[in-house]
């Protein structure tokens, strides 16, 4: 029996799996974003912790909210825990629950290294601020923002030599922009 796939068949499969997919995608999108601008950042944390609020809804995709609970898993734990503590009505075993959770989360998320730039390196500060000065010299001001810098710098460090664990966007981002 000779079957062949059909467009249509395709099409039906796409309409179940894309559902799914999405939200992922766009959080990872929104996560990469929030990477690269610093109030991207910053607007993580506000959709976090409004998002843990039952009275709240942003009305945001699934995708955003996912990706911003992602990053400040943390932050937003020890602020529903502060809320359930300081809430009168809720049972001490919730509140002890509640705070056995963020005890234990706390212990599962693993302490980010520190930025390259933290430790003092004197040829790594320089070399940074030489591609930082050589982006602003050489992209068009129209085009020069903090994308299109971070990218240059990013590729400037590369052709020096550092390896790409050594800096990251994230670093450059808030050293200069």
């Amino acid at each position: 029996m000779d079957q062949k796939f059909k467009f249509e068949d395709g099409l039906e499969i796409a309409k179940l799996v894309m559902p799914v997919i999405s939200p992922f995608v766009q959080g990872l999108i929104w996560y990469g974003f929030t990477r690269l601008d610093k109030r991207a950042d910053a607007l993580n944390s506000l959709i976090a912790f409004a998002e843990i609020l039952p009275t709240v809804d942003l009305n945001l995709p699934k995708g955003v909210v996912l990706a911003a609970l992602y990053d400040k898993t943390g932050d937003a734990m020890k602020l529903i825990n502060d809320l359930v503590q300081a809430l009168k009505e809720v049972p001490s075993t919730v509140k002890k629950k509640v705070d056995e959770i963020t005890k234990d989360i706390e212990e599962l998320i693993p302490d980010l290294p520190p930025a390259p730039f933290d430790v003092p390196n004197v040829q790594f500060d320089s070399d940074l601020l030489a591609c930082y000065n050589n982006a602003k010299n050489t992209i068009p001001s129209l085009a020069f923002n903090s994308i299109t810098a971070t990218t240059w710098i990013l590729s400037c460090m590369l052709q020096k030599g550092y390896k790409v664990t050594e800096i990251t966007s994230e670093a450059i981002q808030r050293r200069f922009f």
